[in-house]
């Protein structure tokens, strides 16, 4: 038997490299996309950590948001490997704002990345998995996908979307060996979370003033997940017998009990 593979798209950096690295770990190989090349800094550690475990490691440029460039990647992952048995539909952007200050751009562009790309990479994944007759599809949303967060407007959105999406096709798939769950985490250390950006959101909400992303994880109010603790998640999500016993769900990790 072949070894087990994963792909995982937003593979360069933050949860997706974390993904990489655990699954890799459990003697996984695995294609990483991502809309950077495999050609910068942070794609290429990624590509090395998982490849430090002896495994195969497919880097490849792909933004979801192309159909042609998502085709390119399952087809090539296929013929690599013969078989796709988790895809982790990571790929994801943020705008934030209020809901009457977003603009159609902001909007548009975190649909078409968060939700439509999530689609896209879904249904390559269902049909690949339909014909080898098994495999584990996990869409990673949010706490936001759970509940409304303010100036995240057009993140719960896709969020939101994302978790009927995943209710949707797990009904789709009834019946076959194929399992579609979403993970829902509240905020990771990651790079969405270290922008200019994201620290002003988050003195605005905890009354704080955070310079910099080291002082703002360093505060307990302001709760982070690790990166590694979603990916194990992630990896029991697509190994586990256990995790075989349902579909359909959004699994949550949220540090500020919101639910």
């Amino acid at each position: 038997m072949s070894r087990r593979s994963v792909l995982i798209t937003g593979g360069a950096q933050g949860m997706g490299s974390a993904f990489a690295a655990e699954y890799a770990a459990n003697g996984f190989d695995v294609i990483l996309a991502d809309a950077q090349s495999p050609d910068s800094p942070p794609f290429r550690q990624s590509a090395q950590k998982a490849a430090d475990n002896g495994v195969s490691v497919l880097a490849r440029r792909c933004d979801v948001t192309s159909p042609a460039e998502v085709d390119t990647l399952f087809d090539e992952a296929w013929e690599r490997f013969q078989r796709l048995d988790v895809v982790i539909a990571n790929a994801g952007t943020m705008a934030l704002g209020e809901t009457w200050n977003l603009t159609d751009k902001q909007v548009g562009r975190t649909l078409a990345v968060n939700l439509e790309g999530v689609w896209r990479t879904n249904a390559h994944a269902a049909r690949r998995m339909l014909e080898q007759g098994w495999g584990r599809i996990i869409n990673i949303a949010s706490i936001a996908g759970v509940v409304g967060v303010h100036l995240h407007a057009a993140y719960c959105m896709s969020k939101f979307g994302v978790i009927g999406l995943t209710k949707t096709l797990a009904r789709e798939l009834h019946g076959s060996e194929i399992r579609v769950n979403a993970l829902c985490p509240s905020p990771v250390k990651s790079p969405m979370s270290e922008t200019a950006e994201f620290i002003v959101y988050m003195n605005r909400m905890l009354g704080k003033q955070f310079r910099n992303p080291r002082e703002m994880y360093a505060d307990p109010a302001a709760r982070f997940l690790e990166p590694e603790t979603v990916a194990r998640m992630a990896f029991w999500l697509g190994s586990s017998e256990e995790a075989g016993t349902f579909s359909g769900r959004e699994i949550i990790m949220d540090l500020y009990c919101q639910t």
